[in-house]
């Protein structure tokens, strides 16, 4: 006999919220009821809590291969589910990189019996590799991470345009989504030489100087070009500027299938925060000024963001905690903190009474638009036939966060000390509970996910 789970609260669905029981039968939603059952025998009882699709993470830079000591995938998908994240994509740059079949297949390897969230391999690509782009089956991979600029010496940036067009030709044709890290390296090389070398300006300001508009704005309007050269789809990662939205929103208008994402951690810091937090929130792209940031908020508000990512990127304090602003590692670990983190700020920008119109748009980012960009169309909603991935929150109770909390390898966090709303509760990942109370419940279960087409 089949058993059927009910779960019963505040269902967060991709344009309302309604009070409702969600029925669950192999680990799919079969059946959403709205109100609740006369009998509550044998229902999970949620009332006074919000019910969100499990959050999908486009970037899981969980370090392994080569990199455990910062990061691995146990480690960091567990702290996924305690952030109410149910899928997360691998990101490449490991050691060695994910830039061939052969390391493709190791990573889903790798995942598998070991990852506690369903996953995603976004494959990468380097200039020696490139020809790798025409043997990988594309149902194995989310798409392909490029690299436009980083550390101009690493095997995986790919700063000249010639190589790029290349590899999205070979996109093009194989029909494979092009994931862009864009900033232009020429203009992060001339920039930094200004002021490292020239100025001699050492200081957290000096890296979103040196890593200015131009040097987004440029790039993402490059990539955007190309992409409607050969036909690619194309999703923006980790925007930071007014400007690179309005590109976006110009490439649609030429014919580009095009989408663009924002860390959470642009939503939650900006520049002016350098004196209270230091090098813990220096990242690439840059924070941005006050002024800006509030702009992205107004963006997100307006549905004109298409998702909103925590960009989950550990680093050791040792690394975050250099001199020079030119050799601190850039990035942060945050997977399990965004969603508080983004539910605080929206009501803290907007007001307690726009906390539903919030939960709404909030869900859509960092669930529904990603799992529709993406093609895994049985991911994202609270909707009869797809997973019953959940997460339950708590918009009630203030979580003060605390590195014994955490369950990242580092265990630090630059959001350490904050008052948040919106903790996850209880995380469903296809219908079984996979982590309450603050504790994992049961060993890995994750599953790749495959493409629904």
């Amino acid at each position: 006999m089949t058993l059927t789970t009910k779960i019963m609260g505040s269902i967060v669905q991709p344009n309302q919220i309604i009070q409702g029981t969600i029925h669950i039968t192999d680990g799919k939603i079969v059946r959403i009821e709205e109100g609740f059952p006369a009998k509550t025998d044998h229902v999970l009882d949620f009332r006074g809590k919000y019910m969100l699709p499990g959050l999908i993470e486009v970037h899981g830079h969980f370090r392994e291969p080569g990199l455990e000591h910062k990061e691995d995938i146990p480690h960091g998908t567990r702290a996924g589910l305690a952030g109410g994240y149910t899928t997360v994509f691998d990101m490449p740059n490991v050691k060695p990189p994910t830039t061939t079949v052969v390391r493709v297949q190791d990573q889903i390897e790798r995942y598998t019996g070991r990852s506690y969230t369903d996953f995603a391999i976004n494959m990468g690509s380097s200039v020696d590799d490139i020809s790798e782009l025409n043997k990988v089956d594309p149902d194995l991979i989310t798409g392909v991470k490029i690299f436009t600029a980083g550390h101009a010496t690493t095997p995986t940036t790919i700063p000249h345009l010639a190589d790029i067009a290349r590899i999205f030709e070979i996109l093009g044709q194989r029909r494979i989504m092009a994931l862009l890290h864009a900033e232009n390296q020429e203009l992060v090389n001339y920039f930094t030489h200004k002021y490292r070398d020239e100025l001699h300006r050492h200081d957290l300001q000096a890296w979103g100087e040196a890593r200015n508009l131009s040097v987004v704005l440029t790039s993402a309007l490059e990539m955007i070009a190309l992409a409607r050269q050969f036909g690619v789809k194309l999703h923006l990662l980790h925007l930071s500027t007014s400007e690179e939205f309005a590109a976006v929103e110009f490439g649609r208008q030429i014919g580009v299938d095009v989408s663009g994402e924002v860390a959470s951690y642009q939503l939650a810091f900006h520049s002016d925060d350098y004196a209270r937090y230091g090098s813990l929130i220096n990242v690439a792209p840059a924070l941005r000024t006050p002024a800006e940031q509030q702009k992205l908020w107004q963006l997100l508000r307006q549905g004109k963001i298409d998702a909103v990512i925590s960009e989950h990127t550990p680093h050791t304090l040792a690394e975050k905690q250099k001199e020079s602003v030119w050799e601190i590692a850039s990035g942060m670990p945050g997977i399990q903190e965004t969603l508080p983190v983004l539910i605080t700020k929206w009501v803290k920008h907007f007001g307690c009474e726009t906390l539903e119109e919030g939960l709404i748009r909030i869900a859509q980012v960092t669930s529904q638009n990603i799992a529709h960009i993406f093609g895994f169309e049985q991911k994202g909603a609270l909707l009869a036939g797809r997973d019953a991935d959940i997460t339950v929150i708590d918009t009630q109770q203030v979580w003060k966060v605390q590195k014994e909390d955490l369950f990242t390898k580092n265990l630090w966090s630059a959001y350490e000390g904050m008052e948040l709303i919106g903790r996850p509760i209880a995380t469903f990942l296809r219908g079984q509970l996979v982590y309450g109370n603050g504790k994992i419940v049961g060993e890995p279960l994750g599953q790749r996910v495959i493409r629904d087409r």
